[in-house]
């Protein structure tokens, strides 16, 4: 087991931290903008996460229920998984999947706390590290990976996010899925709700997803995969790369 910054247990867990942290103004930026929108994500705050995101925001606001989210799960998910961002581990609750191997990557400890104890069934191994710095490679390989509510909390364009692919890629096996979904802010048409959320999200740096539009996501996962489906429901992208 590896203590969090505040001393707690990560069940599971080890402590590489996966590459070495890019030096400048620009990279104190980008890590002070990673800090933050990641900083909302408390013992506290995840103890109502899924009541407030699964259970609402998804239906209400974003207009894509959780379920779609667990089918995409159900479809793609294999024996030998790495989850790239955790949330509270509800996906891979809910998609009914036995693992061989299921490994948890995610930078902040909460939620690698919380998910390893909500999947302890499955005795997952914790990875605590950026998915914006290159990942160690003694994960690989996976023969799948999701990718999951990740990218609208990443700073940058969405051509600056996908560098995460390219970290993620040297881990897949040669036949491998990469799968997950986010939420678009720029092209989309967002209810009452949503535009609320966007504001507070997006000004406090939860988000930053002002300018993540469908067709540069798209290309993004087209320049580094053969081949890709994305599918939008609501404000939500849907996609599959392999």
């Amino acid at each position: 087991m590896t203590k969090s910054e505040k001393g707690a247990e990560i069940p599971g867990s080890d402590s590489g931290q996966g590459g070495v942290a890019p030096a400048g103004a620009d990279a104190v930026a980008k890590m002070d903008a990673v800090a933050k929108a990641h900083a909302i994500y408390t013992p506290a705050s995840l103890s109502f996460y899924d009541l407030a995101v699964h259970g609402l925001s998804n239906r209400i606001a974003w207009r894509c229920p959780t379920s779609n989210i667990v089918g995409l799960y159900r479809r793609h998910l294999s024996a030998n998984h790495l989850e790239a961002a955790v949330g509270t581990g509800l996906f891979l609750d809910r998609a009914g999947t036995a693992f061989d191997r299921l490994v948890l990557l995610d930078i902040n400890p909460h939620c690698l706390s919380v998910s390893a104890r909500r999947l302890r069934r499955f005795d997952p191994k914790c990875r605590q590290a950026n998915l914006l710095e290159p990942l160690s490679s003694d994960l690989a390989p996976f023969s799948s990976v999701a990718l999951t509510y990740v990218l609208h909390c990443l700073p940058g364009s969405m051509a600056e996010k996908l560098v995460v692919l390219d970290h993620l890629k040297p881990l897949m096996a040669q036949d491998a899925r990469l799968f997950g979904a986010t939420i678009l802010g720029d092209g989309v048409r967002p209810n009452g709700p949503a535009r609320a959320l966007f504001k507070i999200y997006n000004e406090r740096g939860v988000f930053n997803n002002s300018e993540d539009s469908l067709a540069a996501l798209t290309e993004g996962l087209k320049r580094r995969f053969a081949h890709v489906d994305v599918e939008q429901r609501g404000l939500v992208a849907l996609f599959v790369a392999c």
